[in-house]
């Protein structure tokens, strides 16, 4: 099975983004900062039959980050999606969707959305989260705060494919107990996921914050994170189940 990860920024970079998923021809694609506007233009451009998005935040109001396209959230694409979870481990207060506030930027909701995926007659079970914001690169209260809710809802899984914008770096803590309970498979000699070419800081951000984690019941060659294609590089792997 072939899988592409990647946090996309909306829709700021689909001229690199949309010839991305259409030469690469995963089998599964999870993709972060989605609008569910652009859905049916991805699906279209990765080939898969079927989408299933969760929103973060409805997009209304101006401020200086995202274009006002309405709801935002996460994706994953495949030709046969045989289940679908979802899980608010932060906000969605009354069970309401966030507005994006440009003064309070990190206070969204946070979602994990988990998918089993059929491809060539095999199941592959694949979460996929942007989780919480800390800047700067640090572990925060708020980060320690929802991966122990992040925690609760991956336990249900007996096997697991994590991916996403983890916000949170390789070599902190909350990406080094990940890396206890499941493989990292980002490559030991990537330093950064972060494009200083593409990312709005314009500054050169050695951190890895795109994850891919594997439970034991598969297995990864051909890893390969790259450039080029938006703020934050994309993660394209073959994955077997063992």
């Amino acid at each position: 099975m072939k899988f592409l990860s990647c946090n996309i920024e909306g829709n700021r970079h689909f001229v690199r983004i949309l010839p991305l998923l259409e030469r690469e021809k995963a089998d599964v694609v999870a993709l972060q900062e989605v609008f569910e506007c652009d859905l049916e233009e991805l699906r279209q451009a990765t080939g898969l039959a079927q989408v299933a998005f969760y929103p973060q935040a409805d997009i209304t109001l101006p401020n200086d980050h995202l274009p006002l396209r309405g709801p935002w959230g996460v994706a994953i694409f495949a030709n046969e999606i045989i289940e679908e979870k979802h899980h608010y481990y932060f906000g969605h207060e009354n069970g309401k969707l966030a507005v994006f506030d440009n003064d309070h930027p990190s206070l969204i909701d946070r979602v994990a959305l988990a998918v089993k995926a059929k491809v060539a007659g095999q199941d592959f079970q694949v979460l996929t989260v942007h989780f919480t914001w800390s800047g700067e690169g640090a572990v925060n209260a708020a980060q320690r705060r929802d991966y122990l809710e992040l925690s609760s809802f991956m336990k249900q899984f007996d096997e697991m494919i994590f991916c996403g914008d983890l916000n949170t770096p390789r070599g902190y803590e909350i990406w080094d107990d990940l890396a206890k309970k499941y493989t990292d498979n980002i490559p030991a000699e990537i330093d950064t996921t972060i494009d200083k070419n593409l990312h709005k800081s314009g500054k050169d951000i050695r951190l890895v914050i795109d994850a891919l984690f594997t439970s034991p019941h598969y297995l990864l060659d051909e890893v390969r994170v790259l450039p080029d294609t938006s703020d934050h590089m994309a993660v394209v792997a073959e994955i077997e189940r063992v």
